[in-house]
């Protein structure tokens, strides 16, 4: 066993140390510019979600104030709600983007299609109508299932 450590000792003493410290300053430099990365993304979520609580304000988790041209009310958010989305886009993970991407154009198929009468109807036993209210409160979900 002292031998190897002699070998060792002895590969120190004649290597130069400049490659080492080198290294060690590249995995310092490494780990500080990950904890950023980190600590930037977990900043952009919590704005993303506030930003989106904001916009969607009474609409969004609990639909405690739909209003009453609800075309119109979401019509006139769609492009807030596209600034936010695409500016958030860089926080995704690239095997994640093409799911954004596809709930990002649902909701906003739901936002062009949606009318007040489909909000009002009251389904029937045989005639099941899906509630709007559910459907837009899922389609935030899954856009804000991205940011966590």
């Amino acid at each position: 066993m002292e031998e190897y450590l002699n070998q060792i000792s002895g590969y120190f003493s004649q290597v130069p140390m400049w490659p080492l410290v080198l290294l060690f300053l590249v995995l310092t430099f490494a780990r500080i510019y990950e904890l950023f990365n980190r600590k930037s993304r977990v900043n952009a979520v919590k704005d993303f979600h506030a930003s989106i609580d904001s916009v969607l304000v009474g609409l969004y988790p609990e639909p405690t104030n739909w209003p009453k041209n609800i075309d119109v009310y979401l019509s006139a958010r769609l492009d807030v709600m596209e600034e936010l989305v695409v500016g958030f886009k860089s926080n995704i993970r690239q095997q994640d983007l093409s799911a954004y991407n596809k709930d990002w154009e649902n909701y906003q198929r739901f936002c062009q299609e949606i009318r007040d009468d489909q909000c009002t109807v009251v389904p029937s036993d045989s005639d099941h109508v899906p509630d709007s209210k559910k459907i837009f409160y899922t389609l935030v979900s899954n856009i804000l299932r991205h940011a966590r």
